[in-house]
């Protein structure tokens, strides 16, 4: 399907809809059949979804349950705009909203998720989402509200709270794949009206779908026990408490990724191509001719360090070439170097690690929310939150068993393990006029600390007389943030049909890293120089920002919401703390966006038709992407032969915009069928600034302008069809389908590896009674294997170019039964 022909439709039905609502809407009735109000609170105060002038895609509890959606990622195939691929599995976050994301998951990332109304820092993947009053997703720009890492959107997960009435569910399901999970919550009252507790409890395992060759392993397990509840106190009208803690514990192995072959080279020649995706010099590549050249070694020359188009790649390189389109990647069977993980000791403190492979994560969260009502609608609202994590991830990074580079160039280690813990608190207060009148506001503050630190290993060493050997574990860079905001919102009823509203935040985030000594330097080599001294990296620095949003909206007819705004985000800049990492690639600058939108929502045919529209355009200047580089290992175990390593850096290209449009579209012909759709349209592309690889695969030509932005599907769609009728009187039949869509990603700014588009669709079919119900359902039904997404690499055995896939979960026939009571 074309992608102009919906955009063409959704115009004019923007244009038609004023007019034909004035004859065909009406107040919905209170037993109307239509669609319902579901009440959201994007904006710090409660209010109808279709009353509010943003983008948001709201799922209630009972719809992420008829879909089967249990995690953030599961929610992000039934909103278009939205990419929340679990890549790396469950240990990194790397969201996307309208094209605007970000490469490295520990780089500030444009998305965050708040769990009723709390931050959430990290480990997104790996909430729970099977104890929802709802979830909310927010697109475009939230610094002015939400501030840091939502200056491209929000995710707002509300648990259901504490009632006066005692209650329990619990569910069970199984499924292929070895997926396993149980579930349950009650609620208690404990003194009418005023004191109520709700107990949550999971456990989740998943046997994964592809087996480890080299050991007959399983690859993609996961694992997860979690346990929480919320305790609510009301002792008054004038005031309540909501106490939240939540522990998880989550046990994962290596995630499912696979590495691409590349060609086999003899005396200049290529003899084998191994089925490679690689394409050698001159070949064309997704219209882009590929011509590798090396870079400028002669100092003092402009292009010193940089691809030069005078200077020829060796040949071995411009044989090799690229690799370009999507993986070619079949069966179920990957290599990973299980042997080296299953039981490693640090030899310098002896401690016995055990299997150490993949995830090992325990997350606690705890917060208060306190809220005062004074007199006349006034309320002082107090939100502290605290919450410490550890996560001990171990990898193979060479994506096929490899356990050593090259001798030549230094037999460094592909086996990596990091122990990092991560602490952070924050602190809002709020206060809030009546929001009856035509005038109201909203005052407020934020504080943020975060403090990281880890210790790291390459789990094995090359030693010449003894081979592989273990490595013991040093310390890492400690890190900090700090962020201290002021925000403020105002708005203004000119009549109950034409409101403007205005919110800013003016913020100071401060990232520090480093202060830590790390290993005794044997190379001199980057920030590291002082052969015979540990390494110690520092860096300081403040980003401030102001963020305005102003909003307009007009409702010419009942039903019908037409709205305009302007918004600004911005998200900071870091550290790369890579020892060895030259001066000029440890820092980077923050991000900023201007984003520009106007949309529609409206509900007519007495509430059977919810048609909502949106155009949109983001102006992105700082961009930030991801670079490999490739450095000396300045702590290398023989100085006369430097190991040489690769690692990726985040650092600012230049300018970039992305735009599009957005629809939903769901009519309720009758009342037992339900017929849903979601379209996303998004074109993002850089528009100035260069970037290394550029110049090294494009003959020397830097630029990135007229590339597409990485991860970012140009077209997403979603169709659902669910039908619930009774079949006696204390029987219900109720069947959904819903099919997914995503057009193609690319890996990487070059546009040359990408990940082909797939269609997928899940079913359901089930029995309701009065107090149960039993499911029966199957996932990604035509079994679609197509890759979720990729990224450029390095060969492990030779360092020359290639990418690696992330696969994807293959189908899954399951069941659910539950019981409410």
């Amino acid at each position: 399907m074309s992608p102009i022909k919906p955009y063409l439709l959704a115009t004019a039905a923007l244009l038609a809809q004023p007019a034909f609502a004035q004859s065909t809407a009406s107040a919905p009735a209170a037993d109307s059949a239509g669609f319902g109000d579901i009440v959201v609170t994007a904006r710090k105060t409660e209010e109808k979804l279709q009353d509010v002038p943003l983008t948001i895609k709201a799922l209630t509890g009972q719809d992420l349950q008829d879909r089967g959606i249990a995690s953030v990622s599961e929610l992000s195939q039934f909103t278009p705009g939205l990419t929340y691929s679990p890549d790396f599995g469950r240990t990194g976050e790397r969201p996307v909203i309208r094209g605007i994301s970000a490469l490295r998951t520990e780089a500030p990332q444009p998305v965050s998720i708040f769990v009723n109304g709390v931050f959430v820092r990290d480990a997104a993947l790996g909430l729970v989402l099977d104890d929802a009053e709802r979830v909310e997703v927010i697109k475009g720009p939230q610094s002015a509200l939400y501030g840091r890492s939502t200056y491209a959107g929000a995710i707002n997960y509300i648990t259901v709270k504490p009632g006066n009435e005692a209650n329990a569910k619990i569910s069970a399901t199984l499924a292929g794949g070895g997926e396993r999970t149980i579930s349950g919550a009650i609620t208690l009252p404990l003194v009418k009206d005023v004191l109520s507790v709700r107990v949550r409890a999971r456990h989740y395992e998943f046997g994964g779908q592809y087996t480890n060759s080299q050991t007959g392993n399983k690859i993609g397990n996961e694992r997860t026990n979690a346990i929480g509840g919320e305790l609510s106190y009301t002792p008054s009208s004038s005031f309540d408490a909501l106490l939240s803690l939540d522990h998880s514990a989550e046990r994962d192995g290596f995630f499912a990724a696979t590495i691409r072959t590349i060609p086999t080279i003899t005396a200049g020649v290529i003899t084998a191509t191994n089925g490679t995706t690689n394409l050698p010099n001159g070949s064309v590549c997704n219209g882009r001719t590929i011509n590798i050249v090396a870079n400028n070694t002669t100092v003092g020359s402009p292009l010193f360090g940089l691809p030069d188009p005078n200077i020829p790649g060796t040949l071995t390189n411009r044989l090799n070439g690229w690799p370009c389109g999507p993986s070619k990647f079949t069966g179920t069977t990957v290599r990973r170097n299980d042997t080296d993980f299953l039981n490693y000791t640090d030899p310098t403190s002896k401690i016995n690690y055990g299997d150490i492979r993949g995830l090992d994560r325990k997350v606690l969260r705890a917060s208060a929310t306190l809220n005062f009502n004074f007199g006349d609608g006034y309320r002082l609202t107090s939100q502290t939150a605290y919450t410490r994590q550890t996560s001990n991830v171990g990898a193979d990074q060479s994506y096929s068993g490899v356990r050593f580079t090259p001798v030549f160039l230094g037999a460094a280690s592909w086996a990596s393990y990091d122990r990092d813990q991560l602490k952070y608190w924050s602190q809002e207060v709020r206060l809030s006029s009546p929001q009856d009148q035509a005038f109201t506001w909203l005052l407020g503050g934020f504080f943020y600390k975060e403090e990281g630190k880890g210790i790291t290993s390459p789990v094995i060493v090359f030693n010449s007389t003894l081979g592989a050997t273990p490595a013991p574990l040093t310390a890492k860079s400690a890190n900090s943030s700090r962020n201290i905001a002021g925000f403020a919102s105002i708005r203004y009823a000119f009549s109950d049909s034409f409101k403007i509203s205005a919110e800013a935040r003016y913020g100071e985030e401060r990232v520090k890293v480093g202060g830590t000594p790390l290993r005794v330097i044997t190379v001199a080599a980057g920030t590291c120089t002082a052969v015979g001294q540990p390494c110690v990296l520092n860096g300081d620095r403040a980003f401030r920002d102001f963020s305005p949003r102003v909003t307009v909206d007009f409702k010419p007819a009942p039903g019908i919401l037409i709205y305009g705004q302007v918004a600004k985000g911005q998200k900071s800049g870091g550290f790369n703390a890579t020892p060895g990492l030259p001066a000029s690639s440890f820092a980077y600058d923050g991000e900023k966006v201007w984003s520009y939108e106007v949309g529609l929502k409206s509900d007519i045919f007495d509430r059977r038709v919810r048609f909502n529209l949106a155009f949109f355009q983001n102006d992105i200047q700082g961009l930030q992407l991801s670079n490999l580089a490739v450095i000396t290992d300045p702590f290398s175990a023989n100085p006369l032969a430097p190991s040489t390593t690769t690692t990726t850096i985040v650092n600012n290209v230049g300018k970039a915009r992305t735009r599009g449009f957005e629809f939903e579209l769901n009519v309720k012909p009758t009342d037992w069928l339900t017929l849903t759709s979601n379209y996303a349209y998004t074109d993002a592309k850089a528009i100035e600034g260069t970037e290394v690889t550029n110049g090294t695969v494009f003959g020397g030509n830097r630029s990135v302008a007229g590339f597409t932005l990485p991860r970012t599907p140009r077209v997403s769609a979603t169709l659902g069809a669910a039908v619930d009728f009774p079949i006696t009187d204390t029987l219900s039949l109720f069947a959904r389908s819903d099919l997914t869509y995503q057009s193609r990603r690319y890996a990487e700014i070059q546009n040359l590896i990408w990940a082909d588009p797939f269609t997928r669709v899940n079913a359901t079919i089930g029995v309701r009674g009065q107090g149960w119900r039993a499911t029966a359902f199957v996932k990604n039904l035509t079994d679609n294997s197509t890759s979720l997404n990729g990224f450029r690499y390095l060969d492990p055995n030779t360092f020359r170019r290639t990418a690696v896939d992330f696969l994807p979960r293959l189908r899954q026939f399951g069941g659910t039964v539950a019981l409410d009571f």
